[in-house]
């Protein structure tokens, strides 16, 4: 399957859209707790010591829990477009 160009613009809208609309999500959200918090203190139990320390923290203030996200965001968009490359060359020489 061979990658059309004409949907690169379109599929790179999108993604600006939903950096710039996590963005206000984080804004709106962060102060408040997600549902497993909120459970969680209306059943009065305690948050346990973590399993997995991440390598990098979100930080403390809000320019460096941006910046850690727009890392991890572009970690994870680099993994996968390396990935799809290397998916694409395997389908294209199975295709011969």
């Amino acid at each position: 399957m061979k990658f059309d160009k004409r949907l690169f613009v379109p599929i790179l809208a999108i993604m600006a859209i939903f950096a710039v609309c996590l963005v206000f999500f984080f804004i709106f959200s962060a102060p408040y707790g997600d549902g497993l918090e909120k459970t969680m203190e209306t059943a009065g139990v305690e948050e346990g010591e973590p399993v997995f320390e991440a390598p990098l923290s979100y930080g403390e203030d809000y320019p460096t829990a941006f910046a850690m996200g727009l890392i991890g965001f572009l970690a994870v968009f680099g993994l996968v477009l390396l990935l799809g490359r290397i998916l694409g060359r395997k389908d294209e020489t199975h295709n011969d």
